[in-house]
């Protein structure tokens, strides 16, 4: 025996596993001592070698693989090593365990005594085979498999007849089988008892968890599982110091410390009720827990574990914190009530709650209301008419009054108060003032008669409403005095009831367009009458379409003084034509023999006689310029292309390459903005574009020109500028500037006809647009004109 060993002192694990042997006391095997400590034999084996190289236990070698271990008796009557290989069977008979050896014809070939009693058996079974007694099928087949591998073979075992359970050890040996059994019924039935109660705790509404006194989970039920959205084994294997566990305050924060339920219960040995935290599960999703902890001591009074219930509070406190915010909208609707004012009273009339905008305006505040009498409050006219509402109300009814008091209009009501069991305790009272509604209610009224006049007056033509039906619901206009139809004969009657199928045919698509939110204009004839028609869709306040309307007009004289103004418009525009021709021809005269007389005696003539003709071919030259523009001027209306999509970046891009010559002779600096597609005659705005840029460059003063041309939107139009920093307009003379002819400069100053910007503006009108000029002398020149968006 190791010297140094036998004298080191014996750790607290071999001093508890010394204590459990009696000194001279009855050996123990190794599978005994195993399940003392719940250890695996490996474990107990190791320690009990320990104490025997401590010289603190003996141990000897039984049946195959078996082994005994006891503590010798220190006297000298004390049983020995030697005394033990001279009597086995006395130690045998010590053991608690039953213990019998087995031939290899599984015979009897020793017993002890607690073999004798588990089995009710004496001497005469030495011998005897075992299986005459009746052996489970289990217990025949670990016997065989022993004999045959020659291993240790370990199984537990029911045997109904004794209602028992066994451990059975069964050792190989060279002369058959040594065999242990241990009636371990009291520990099957309390395992089952734990099972069961291990039932009931995984199968917990709440969350069960046990942590070991340093800190490691050793045990979480199924619910504890779902709460932390780990799986069981993550959670198991978890410390509860783990960051990745941390429960967390209402801020997101690690608890410290002092708000760790864990550490405050292993320092303060005392139960821990309801610590709500928060808990940041694996996927982000943050819970609310109420945390209920207690210690667990083992028998030396030390804290062994701690158990836990959690209960995920998450959805409870969703529901508080939607209840508490439901209090607050409550109360705060309530004090801030618009317009009104808002009170309940108990079943003695007495009021418990009053507020409302209403109360800034009334000689009362809710201070002198609450806690009052309904008569207490309010005057007796008042309190009279409100009084038998109230008691309706606390009858289970709602009911609602109309009345004036304090100069103002109200709508009362009332509704009664319930508890949950449906219990009336009280009522509640909703009083609005209505003056502004009943004002505006009269002035609809008001309103309503003058449309109803207006519609039965319409000049000139008429006025229907009809429903999805087709049907009319109110008409009216002289027209209908014109055609001899009285409005009570249209009322109630639809389309199809009152037109001919012709007329239905045609107007029928722009009714049922009207009900789809479409509005529309057409012109129709009606009893030889010309009719101008908007049919329009009619919309409620939330713009829901729930009826049409069309405005007749009877434009049968326009159209008369329209076909007169057609063919007079044609007449002169073939007047402006032929004298527009005829005129050119003479000038075409006038000219050709002047530049006979210039090339033929045009070295004879004098200085005088040269100036007089070079007038005279200049102002035919004008003259002809200025019939050329006015025939122009006339065609704007009658000869445009027709409108089609004009992409102004390319108009502009040509009117450069036309006047390109002039922008390089003058050091003329063009800039321009993206510019739009629009709708409309692309040989006119390329005119209006032309014109525009061209006068920007000969009015430009002495500098060099600069011109910028920009584009923006305005709602539905384009409004497109050209900007020059030129000589300028005054003011007095803008509105010139668009006349027929109207110059501001001699032809010696600046060339033209003066017709251009009247041209323009003729086209840009055409397109439904307009121009003007902003300018300032020395300042330069804006001219913009809109065009509406495609």
């Amino acid at each position: 025996m190791n010297e140094a060993m036998s004298s080191t002192p014996l750790t607290d694990t071999l001093q508890e596993t010394l204590a459990i042997f009696e000194e001279g006391g009855e050996p123990r095997t190794t599978t005994e001592v195993a399940e003392q400590f719940d250890l695996g034999r490996r474990s107990a084996y190791e320690r009990l070698e320990r104490l025997v190289d401590h010289d603190q236990l003996e141990t000897k070698k039984v049946g195959g693989n078996g082994r005994v271990w006891w503590q010798p008796a220190t006297d000298g009557d004390a049983t020995t090593r030697d005394a033990v290989d001279s009597d086995l069977g006395e130690v045998f008979d010590r053991i608690s365990d039953s213990f019998y050896a087995l031939d290899e014809e599984l015979r009897f070939r020793y017993l002890n005594d607690t073999a004798v009693d588990l089995f009710g058996l004496d001497e005469t079974a030495i011998g005897s085979d075992i299986r005459n007694g009746n052996l489970t099928e289990t217990f025949e087949n670990a016997l065989c498999e022993a004999l045959e591998t020659k291993e240790l073979v370990t199984f537990e075992d029911y045997y109904p007849p004794w209602d028992k359970w066994f451990h059975n050890a069964i050792y190989p040996s060279e002369s058959g089988l040594s065999v242990f059994t241990r009636d371990i019924t009291e520990r099957k039935r309390r395992e089952q008892e734990l099972a069961r109660y291990e039932t009931v705790v995984e199968t917990s509404p709440i969350g069960i968890t046990i942590v070991g006194s340093d800190g490691e989970m050793r045990f979480a039920n199924n619910r504890a599982e779902e709460i932390y959205g780990r799986s069981k084994d993550q959670v198991n294997t978890l410390s509860f110091d783990d960051s990745e566990w941390k429960e967390i305050d209402a801020d997101g924060e690690p608890l410290t410390r002092d708000e760790n339920p864990f550490p405050r219960i292993m320092e303060s040995e005392e139960p821990l009720f309801d610590q709500i935290s928060g808990v940041s599960r694996p996927d982000g999703e943050r819970i609310w827990i109420s945390v209920n902890g207690a210690p667990v001591y083992n028998d030396r009074g030390e804290i062994e574990s701690v158990v836990f219930s959690i209960e995920d509070i998450t959805e409870r406190r969703e529901q508080q914190r939607t209840l508490e915010e439901s209090e607050r909208r409550y109360r705060t609707l309530v004090e801030n009530f618009p317009n009104g004012i808002v009170t309940q009273f108990d079943e003695e009339l007495r009021y418990t709650l009053a507020e409302g905008q209403a109360f800034d305006y009334l000689p009362h505040s809710p201070d002198d209301v609450e806690g009052n009498h309904l008569h207490e409050v309010w005057a007796d006219d008042v309190a009279e008419t409100i009084e038998p509402v109230y008691r309706v109300a606390l009858e289970g009814e709602k009911q609602s009054i109309e009345g004036r008091s304090e100069g103002r209009e109200w709508i009362l009501h009332v509704v009664p108060l319930s508890d949950q069991d449906g219990e009336i305790h009280g009522g509640m009272t909703i009083a609005l003032d209505i003056t502004e509604r009943k004002e505006r209610e009269r002035a609809l009224e008001e309103s309503e008669r003058r449309y109803r006049t207006l519609v039965e007056n319409f000049p000139n033509g008429a006025v229907g409403l009809f429903d999805d039906d087709l049907r009319y619901t109110a008409i009216g206009g002289e027209f209908l005095d014109v055609v001899g139809v009285a409005p009570e004969d249209r009322i109630g009657n639809s389309v199809y009831d009152i037109y001919a199928d012709d007329i239905v045919e045609e107007i029928e698509p722009y009714f049922e367009a009207a009900l789809e939110g479409e509005a529309n204009s057409f012109e129709l004839e009606y009893l030889d009458r010309n009719l101008f028609v908007y049919s329009v869709p009619v919309r409620n306040a939330d713009d829901e379409v729930y009826a049409g309307m069309i405005v007749v007009q009877d434009v049968t004289e326009r159209r008369k003084y329209q076909r007169k103004l057609e063919a007079s418009n044609e007449r002169l525009e073939q007047f402006a034509y032929a004298v527009s021709h005829d005129l050119q021809e003479p000038l075409r005269m006038v000219t050709s023999y002047l530049q006979l007389l210039d090339q033929r005696y045009g070295d004879a003539l004098e200085d005088d006689g040269e100036e007089f003709l070079e007038f005279a071919v200049d102002g035919a030259e004008r003259m002809r310029e200025m019939i050329e523009g006015l025939l122009e001027y006339s065609r704007v209306e009658t000869r445009g292309e027709p409108f089609e999509p004009v992409d102004l970046d390319a108009i502009l891009d040509e009117v450069r390459d036309d006047l390109q010559l002039r922008i390089d002779e003058t050091d003329a600096e063009i800039s321009a903005d993206d510019l739009p597609t629009v709708v409309g005659d692309p040989s006119q705005l390329r005119q209006v574009f032309q014109n525009l840029l061209d006068n920007a460059i000969e009015y430009s003063g002495d500098e060099p020109p600069r011109v910028d041309i920009t584009a923006e939107r305005a709602d539905s139009r384009w409004r497109i500028t050209v900007h020059d920093h030129g000589i300028g307009i005054d003011s007095d003379n803008q509105d010139r500037v668009f006349e027929v002819f109207q110059r501001l400069h001699t032809s010696d100053e600046h060339p033209g006809t003066g017709i251009g910007l009247a041209l323009c503006q003729r086209i840009v009108e055409r397109h439904d647009g307009e121009l003007w000029v902003e300018s300032e002398p020395g300042e330069g020149s804006t001219f913009s004109f809109t065009l509406p968006v495609s």
